[in-house]
């Protein structure tokens, strides 16, 4: 249960602490006061979202902090919101990411506003609700996983069999280009030591006329003449002497030079054959850089890829008839699945309405005639489903209509569509939930699914906001009647305008509106007794004795009221 709420700065709350008790917890006050502020706070710090038009005019953040208790378990949860819009959460001081807050404080609390009356009405959340109550969430999520994987499935098998003749004409042209670059026997780097090979026998006479040249200088006289000068020069002066040496050096650079120049000119050889060979295989390297790669490296590359991409290419053939297989699979555990779900929703469906139905009259509806509509839509790629294309589980007829199995179009939710039926008025027939419910009609709906439901669960705090929106006084106590035995088992907070159902409350909060220069902000204080009863007198229409007269009846037509007037 909810054990304290403060909240600070957070829309026209200032500065509210709230301390309510189990039970009935009930908030009323003037239209405007602010009544819903305890719902949205209550919103907020349960991970609710919401935007920085939330933080008080003049402040730099908003903070809601609560107090809950689960069993033995006692936490503190704490929200905030800057300027900046960004968020912050806290259980017990420590930081904490808003997924994890709203699994944490989802355990426990139950909102239903304005705009979740509004959402009964959409055919998704009813089938949401009717598998909540019947309890088969996991079943609801096995064949979500199964749709999920027969999707996947197809969708692949699909992109695999896209466009066969696309896909032939490439595993040719793959094939063409595998072969070539195979064919060539290409190695990295050759074309480059074919240049080198081809510039050098290209010029075979070119350098043998080198050659010749450099025999012809080193035969001169000059070089022997200098020599021999030296050599003489040496024989007249001996500090000389490494002039000689020097010129033995040249002497015999000279002779080995020559020597091997020689064995060069020797080694020589014009070859034609060779030459001509080189430039055939540079033109084919070329070609083939032109059509795949700027290198022979980049060539060589190309083709490995060619392959790979052939050899997927001419595996699809069965890797095709093996998803084929798979999804077959997946059709036969979805058909059995779907089938249990949809057997189960409809078995449960008559048990949920008759619940309801037990619940309306005493929210003086006591003409209304439910049932819950059940579409199944045929699909040539559906699951095989032997459930009928409509049918209507009542009260008074069961499920259990007996089908032939077609393909029926499915969702991760399976293959039914589910509408909730009424008729409010004697001789009508029902009629979809969003075509014949009106505000209050909705509202005691609502009020009754809450209490069928609630009564399934384990004990959560429930928040109801102006669930008698569109009721009439007359009604107002059948509703407070309801809230009081969904109060039996959980803590309730409703916000109320009508003074019959809050006369029910075990908690009675008033909340108020101050305006101190241009600032405006709410209160909420706790009434009881005297000023219980001028709270109630006041939603009667004014503090008079005879509107103070009628509350005190109010509270003497709820059962063990006089503990309520004095606290």
């Amino acid at each position: 249960m909810l054990e304290r709420l403060s909240i600070f700065d957070f829309a026209v709350a200032r500065s509210v602490v709230i301390e309510p008790g189990g039970g009935l917890n009930v908030f009323t006050g003037e239209t405007g006061a602010g009544k819903s502020l305890v719902v949205d706070a209550l919103a907020f710090v349960s991970g609710g979202r919401r935007g920085r038009e939330v933080i008080a005019s003049g402040a730099e953040r908003a903070v809601v902090e609560a107090g809950f208790r689960d069993g033995e378990d006692a936490y503190a949860v704490t929200r905030a919101i800057g300027l900046s819009g960004r968020t912050a959460a806290r259980i017990d001081g420590e930081p904490v990411a808003i997924e994890l807050l709203q699994e944490k404080t989802g355990r426990t609390v139950d909102i239903h506003g304005q705009s979740e009356q509004l959402a009964i009405l959409k055919p998704a959340v009813q089938l949401a609700v009717l598998d909540e109550f019947a309890g088969i969430t996991a079943q609801r999520e096995e064949v979500g996983a199964i749709v999920r994987d027969l999707r996947r499935v197809r969708r692949e098998a699909r992109d695999r069999a896209t466009d066969a003749r696309e896909r032939e004409r490439l595993i040719e042209t793959l094939r063409f280009e595998s072969e070539e670059i195979a064919t060539a026997g290409l190695q990295p780097g050759e074309d480059a030591v074919l240049r080198e090979e081809q510039a050098r026998l290209s010029t075979t006479e070119r350098r043998r006329e080198d050659v010749e040249s450099a025999l012809a200088a080193l035969d001169v006289a000059p070089l022997g003449e200098a020599v021999r000068a030296v050599t003489d020069l040496v024989s007249r002066d001996s500090e000389a002497a490494d002039l000689a040496d020097l010129a033995a050096l040249v002497e015999t650079a000279s002779t080995d030079l020559a020597r091997g120049l020689r064995r060069y000119r020797d080694s020589i050889d014009e070859d034609p054959g060779r030459l001509a060979a080189i430039q055939e295989r540079l033109d084919l390297l070329a070609r083939l850089r032109r059509k795949y790669g700027e290198t022979v490296d980049d060539v060589i590359a190309y083709g490995v890829r060619a392959s790979e991409r052939l050899s997927a290419l001419t595996d699809i053939g069965q890797s095709l008839e093996a998803l084929r297989a798979e999804e077959s699979a997946l059709l036969v555990r979805l058909s059995d699945s779907a089938s249990a779900l949809s057997n189960a929703r409809r078995a449960a469906a008559a048990t949920l309405v008759g619940a309801i139905a037990g619940e309306l009259p005493q929210l003086g509806m006591p003409n209304a005639s439910l049932g819950i509509g059940f579409v199944c839509e045929d699909s040539p790629d559906g699951a095989p489903v032997a459930q009928p294309d409509y049918e209507v589980v009542t009260v008074a007829q069961e499920a259990g209509l007996t089908a032939e199995a077609f393909p029926r179009a499915f969702t991760e939710t399976g293959v039914d569509r589910v509408e909730f039926l009424a008729s409010f008025n004697p001789g009508e027939a029902p009629r979809p939930l969003s075509a014949v419910a009106s505000g209050g009609e909705t509202s005691r709906f609502l009020l009754a699914l809450t209490t069928v439901l609630g009564s399934a669960t384990e004990p959560r705090i429930i928040v109801l906001d102006e669930v008698d929106e569109g009721v009439g006084g007359r009604a107002g106590a059948l509703v407070g009647e309801a809230l009081a035995r969904l109060a039996r088992r959980h803590q309730v907070f409703c916000v109320t305008h009508l003074p019959q159902v809050a006369a029910f409350a075990d908690h009675h909060f008033v909340v108020s509106k101050r305006a101190e220069g241009s600032r405006t902000s709410s209160d909420v204080r706790r009434v009881e007794g005297e000023d219980r009863l001028a709270e109630l007198a006041s939603m009667l229409g004014g503090v008079t004795q005879a509107n103070l007269a009628a509350a005190r009846e109010l509270l003497a037509a709820v059962p063990h009221s006089g503990d309520r007037v004095s606290r």
